[in-house]
């Protein structure tokens, strides 16, 4: 998600009801706007390809636990309890995740989740801006 362009927070509080799987134009959500609530979302905007494919092998394994998450409700990254990631355990997953990789293992210990979001995106191209500008 960061990847896309997507910040820490808009990351954390995008929730499963905003998520459109079987729309028309292909799959969709509303994002949270930058700096605001979860409950302050943007308009409904494509989901880049890549995200799409990594979503499709996520939602299967996603732990939702009520009253926290359901399958259909809640936050869309959740911990093992089903409550939704906080920034610091966000931060410690996308490190774990870029220390796998030979070009970032250097950098992962110290690497943060707005570094990535502000670089280029790779899925650019894919299906329009992901992170949009929330408006």
């Amino acid at each position: 998600m960061t990847l896309a362009g997507l910040r820490p927070g808009q990351s954390i509080a995008a929730a499963m009801q905003y998520l459109q799987r079987d729309n028309q134009a292909g799959p969709a959500w509303r994002l949270p706007d930058k700096n605001n609530s979860s409950s302050a979302v943007g308009p409904l905007t494509p989901i880049p390809r890549p995200l799409v494919w990594a979503l499709d092998e996520y939602l299967p394994v996603r732990t939702h636990k009520a009253p926290h998450s359901t399958e259909t409700d809640g936050p869309l990254l959740v911990s093992r309890t089903g409550r939704g990631l906080d920034h610091v355990t966000f931060t410690r997953l996308l490190r774990k995740v870029a220390a796998t990789h030979p070009d970032l293992e250097e950098i992962a210990p110290s690497l943060h989740p707005d570094v990535v979001a502000h670089s280029p995106s790779p899925f650019a191209d894919e299906s329009g801006p992901a992170g949009g500008d929330g408006g």
